[in-house]
């Protein structure tokens, strides 16, 4: 795959994983080529999401859908022009697509990050996989650039089934619906298995439907006896400097003491966490006493008024 075409495919994922909040709050296509690169580039972030995507090479042998060809030749006898737009023409697919999904928190990434020396790659928390199935297309879907008239012309004494239309033209209409309709559906798999592994954590954050006025407060919460060493929060913005606050003294005891006696505490950042103007990222990072970790990123979103 050439590298724009890399680059796309990348963007599509990075937009389809973080559309409305479905899996994370935001996600950044990275530059690097390789895993072990990606791991250490990426190595602050919560997750890393390898892809790998294999497109049609060759263009599929087409089946004509019955109910789709009745409605095709109906609306050519008696209506001509949107019979181009009935999807008649069903394309068996070859291709599919991997995600090979890194926790970035897990103890043996860490120590695999921490390595001086090269070694075998840490395995991936989730492998998940879609591949086949069929795409329909429409004498449009097939037709492009100057063979569209002639493809057009054709339809006028044949119906639309019969003109094949551009090959360059439906491999890329292929493969753009196969990768797209195979994010949808890795998408939704990928949140699932995060919410349930989520429910599992021996330690979790929290973040609140909402906060009351300019207050930011989340949750911890921790499944076994055991105390926090270091909890942070940063706040990211384009063009601002970096915001940091730190969980200290007798507030760091407080937590830790709900945490011993209840399983979950609540943090509150005193005057709330500073905002700019468009999208804040809020990082909480927690290290408990035994060496888990947890990290956790929320955007905020602010018009910039107090």
């Amino acid at each position: 795959m050439d590298p724009l075409a890399a680059q796309a495919v990348l963007d599509a994922a990075c937009s389809a994983l973080q559309e409305d909040g479905a899996v994370v709050s935001r996600a950044l296509a990275l530059s690097s080529r390789t895993a072990s690169a990606a791991l250490r580039e990426g190595r602050n972030m919560d997750f890393l999401v390898g892809i790998s995507l294999q497109t049609e090479t060759a263009l599929p042998e087409p089946e004509v859908s019955s109910g789709a060809a009745t409605l095709e030749v109906m609306t050519w006898l008696f209506g001509g022009i949107p019979s181009w737009f009935v999807p008649t023409l069903e394309y068996p697919l070859s291709g599919r697509m991997e995600l090979a999904v890194f926790d970035l928190n897990d103890q043996d990434t860490r120590s695999w990050l921490k390595l001086t020396e090269p070694a075998s790659l840490p395995s991936p928390a989730h492998k998940l996989v879609s591949g086949g199935g069929s795409r329909s297309l429409s004498l449009v879907d097939r037709s492009d650039g100057a063979g569209a008239v002639d493809n057009y012309l054709l339809s006028i004494i044949m119906p639309p089934m019969f003109v094949a239309g551009d090959p360059e033209m439906v491999r890329r209409v292929l493969n753009e619906e196969a990768t797209s309709g195979f994010l949808e559906k890795l998408r939704n798999d990928l949140r699932t298995r995060l919410l349930r592994d989520e429910k599992d954590r021996t330690l979790r954050v929290v973040f609140p439907q909402a906060s009351a006025g300019g207050a930011f407060a989340f949750d911890l919460f921790s499944s076994a006896p055991g105390g926090i060493r270091v909890l942070d929060l940063h706040r990211i913005a384009e063009g601002a400097e970096r915001y940091r606050w730190v969980l200290r003294g007798d507030e760091l005891q407080r937590v830790n003491s709900l945490l011993e006696k209840d399983g979950q505490a609540r943090v509150e950042v005193p005057g709330g966490v500073p905002l700019v103007a468009g999208r804040n990222l809020v990082k909480i990072r927690a290290l408990r006493n035994d060496g888990i970790r947890v990290s956790r990123t929320v955007v905020l979103i602010s018009d910039g008024q107090k």
